[in-house]
């Protein structure tokens, strides 16, 4: 998890105030972008290339594009030998520079090249125009304040509420939804011209105007075959799925809850990783509110170095932890 930030215009003290509100997304690194046109941020929790050179933001070769990127393109490697064949030159191995490079090849198209989970804002200082998306499904968080003239994003609301000139007001009809339904629907939030980015869509910023457009949308297209087939495509699927997600240069664990989902997933992660495995979980004292019993048999059967926190009246200071 990373958090990303900016705003147009120029202020070094406000983009700075805004990444330290969001550092728990990010505790390894921090790194900003500030031009006359606009301010990016960004928190780094360090998954792929630790080094120094991969700290955000991550340009092109000659530094007229730059990016502040949370997420993970699973298909990047496929992408960056892609990219390489057509002359593009790489000095990081992140998937975030994968997308700075897509972007020059193929524009705002790059995104249905992307399998992955991302919120990104790009700068292409050539065209002054901010380049902003949300993955497919809205994995990753983005949200963003407009007023005409203002304009500002970040991974959460928090850091947008940071820059004292956005007033903070109720829009009740969010609140109405809320009270209603348990939730606020997309595009709303709790404060009036503070909007989420809608999953699937992405967002064009120049000459203090915004674009948005779709650019994926679910399509169902039925097939009759017989069920085992189904079956079987479903198991490749998910290999393919659990295995994209094993790339990382730091240790790799799960959330065991001890059901069909999370049992599965251990399934196939132990068909690619040999060694050592930890699997996280969740207990009650209350056994029929408790799935810990399902998650100790998985751990214990896949060989997983098995974490247990348990969640009880005695600990009400837990969330402090």
């Amino acid at each position: 998890m990373c958090g990303i930030c900016g705003f147009n215009g120029s202020d070094r003290e406000l983009i700075k105030k805004m990444t330290d509100v969001i550092t728990h997304r990010g505790p390894d690194k921090e790194g900003f972008y500030v031009d006359e046109h606009v301010s990016l941020g960004n928190r780094r929790l360090s998954i792929i290339d630790l080094s120094e050179r991969a700290t955000q933001p991550i340009f092109n070769e000659d530094k007229s594009i730059a990016i502040v990127y949370n997420g993970e393109i699973y298909n990047f490697p496929e992408l960056r030998k892609e990219l390489e064949l057509k002359g593009h030159r790489f000095y990081t191995n992140t998937d975030t520079e994968v997308v700075v490079h897509s972007y020059e090849e193929y524009g705002v198209d790059c995104l249905k090249k992307f399998n992955g989970m991302f919120a990104f804002a790009l700068w292409d200082s050539r065209k002054k125009e901010l380049f902003i998306a949300r993955d497919r499904i809205g994995i990753k968080p983005l949200y963003y304040y407009y007023d005409g003239s203002k304009f500002s994003f970040a991974s959460e609301i928090k850091a947008i509420l940071e820059d004292s000139s956005i007033p903070r007001e109720v829009n009740y009809l969010s609140l109405y939804y809320y009270l209603g339904y348990e939730f606020v629907p997309s595009p709303l939030t709790m404060f009036k011209r503070i909007f989420k980015l809608e999953p699937g869509n992405y967002l064009l910023y120049r000459d203090g105007r915004i674009h948005i457009k779709r650019y994926w949308e679910l399509e169902f297209n039925p097939e009759w075959k017989k069920k085992s087939d189904y079956i079987e495509r479903m198991r490749e699927l998910v290999d393919l799925s659990v295995r994209r997600r094993l790339i990382s240069d730091v240790p790799l664990g799960v959330f065991l809850s001890g059901g069909l989902d999370s049992s599965t997933v251990v399934a196939f992660m132990r068909k690619h990783i040999t060694g050592n495995l930890k699997a996280f979980s969740i207990g009650y004292e209350d056994k029929s509110f408790s799935e810990l019993d399902y998650a100790t048999y998985i751990a214990r059967e896949f060989g997983l170095e098995h974490h247990i926190l348990m969640i009880n009246e005695i600990n009400p200071d837990l969330i402090e932890k």
